[in-house]
């Protein structure tokens, strides 16, 4: 086993600057702010083979290469929850201690590449303060460990042009499907989900009776009248109660599908950073929700979809990215780094190359939009959700449900204007505001609303991802 070893009798006194930082930031926003040509902030995962545990060290802006990094020809090698490793024991008067190894681990592996850096930042045990030492001292810390070439930075990794392009998804693969339902378990609908759907599905429901369903989960409440007091509702009273939110702004089926796009969501937990990690999924998802919602009301009668449908199926969409994350941690991280690099790139090819890799291979015939249904079907969610999901890639989708479709598909490139979602775009589609029957100089309207409405939105979404 490798231990971690107290620094104080190792490292020359005065050897190590203490680097002060927003307790608050993620490990990402800390590496954009203090990586330079000469010094990289490291970060650390836990890999495991079989029965043997291995610590990574690596520079933060760089990607595991799983197959590069073969510890196995038996068994696959797949990230490990911190949580699964026991702490070593360490000195109770060692001021700080390195984070980067505070595990007992079989064995230690470091990119070569940090060897190429004069110095290298490491978080420590205390909140807010990160350490700045030279490779050097960083073995004489780990211990026992070996350099090994198991890395790349996103911007290397050449992706096929003849992988699908954003119009032509994913076809799915049923028989991968039953694999993956063999391999893993899909997460269970959360109870509160599962009563606001019994709620909803209650003719005889009443306000009441969701404000008091609500109210059992004090997250979700606060959650819910933050939002209905976001400027989007432009309401000037005072909202007090997640029942003063209901019947003074939200309505029954916009406040219960809410609500149940929110309790779907926080139960699959990914990473915060990232152009696909927790801030940018449940902002993106809110922001569509909205933007459907409102552009809902300007469709032509004979086709206008539900304005509380409508907004569940912009919530949920991506899902699929959620459920990524959840089965295949290593490949999400991977793809979330690989999108991060090449935003303008179509979603699709990307994720069928980071899918190609380790155990994700199992999925790469289906992808995030697949997933996603796959996921929603198996929580008995409408279909209207359900095809919304699987389909809103598909640019000239003319199924069932096609306008909900069509909508959440115009959406997503009316936000990509913005730069937001997994869409970089430079133009409104036409076709697609003809196809909805819709002006494009509306949409436009309504998506510079929003805009205008982000700063009190952003202030919400971030009790969303956290």
């Amino acid at each position: 086993m490798v231990y971690l070893k107290d620094q104080a009798n190792l490292l020359k006194p005065n050897s190590v600057k203490f680097i002060s930082v927003n307790p608050n930031n993620t490990l990402e926003e800390n590496a954009k702010e203090l990586t330079t040509p000469t010094t990289c902030v490291l970060r650390h995962v836990f890999l495991k083979t079989n029965s043997t545990v291995t610590l990574a060290i690596v520079p933060f802006d760089e990607i595991i290469n799983f197959k590069q990094l073969e510890l196995s020809n038996d068994h696959p090698t797949h990230l490990v929850s911190h949580k699964g490793i026991c702490h070593s024991h360490t000195d109770n008067n060692t001021k700080q201690l390195l984070s980067a190894n505070p595990f007992k681990t079989d064995t230690v592996l470091i990119a070569l590449t940090v060897q190429s850096y004069e110095f290298v930042i490491v978080e420590s045990d205390k909140a807010g303060t990160l350490m700045k030492i030279t490779p050097e001292e960083l073995l004489m810390l780990v211990g026992e460990c070996e350099y090994r070439s198991f890395t790349e930075t996103p911007h290397s990794i050449q992706l096929d042009p003849h992988y699908p392009t954003n119009k032509t998804p994913f076809t799915p693969d049923n028989e991968k499907k039953r694999h993956l339902e063999r391999l893993y378990k899909l997460p269970a609908m959360p109870q509160m989900a599962n009563e606001l759907i019994l709620l909803k599905n209650n003719d005889k429901a009443e306000t009441g009776d969701l404000a008091a369903l609500i109210e059992k989960d004090p997250s979700l409440s606060a959650q819910i009248i933050r939002h209905s007091k976001s400027a989007f509702f432009n309401y000037q009273g005072d909202i007090n109660s997640i029942s003063d939110a209901i019947t003074r702004v939200l309505g029954f089926d916009f406040a219960i599908n809410i609500a149940l796009g929110l309790s779907l969501g926080k139960k699959l937990k990914n990473p915060v950073d990232g152009p696909l990690g927790l801030t940018a999924f449940w902002k993106h998802a809110i922001y569509s929700a909205t933007l459907a919602q409102t552009l809902s009301k300007h469709l032509p009668k004979n086709t206008r979809t539900k304005p509380d449908l409508t907004y569940l199926c912009g919530l949920l969409h991506n899902i699929g990215f959620l459920l990524l994350g959840h089965l295949f941690q290593p490949e999400f991280f991977l793809l979330n780094r690989l999108y991060a690099a090449n935003l303008t790139r179509s979603i699709n090819s990307i994720e069928k190359h980071a899918l190609g890799m380790g155990i994700g291979q199992n999925a790469m015939n289906m992808g995030h939009a697949e997933l996603g249904a796959w996921l929603l079907e198996k929580w008995k969610l409408p279909d209207e959700v359900i095809i919304v999901a699987r389909e809103h890639h598909t640019m000239d989708y003319s199924g069932n449900h096609s306008t909900y479709c069509t909508l959440i598909t115009l959406v997503n490139n009316a936000l990509g204007l913005h730069d937001l979602g997994d869409h970089r775009e430079e133009s409104l589609n036409e076709d697609l505001c003809v196809r909805l029957g819709i002006s494009s100089s509306v949409v436009l309207e309504e998506l510079e609303a929003l805009m205008q409405a982000s700063r009190d939105m952003d202030l919400a979404i971030k009790q969303f991802a956290g």
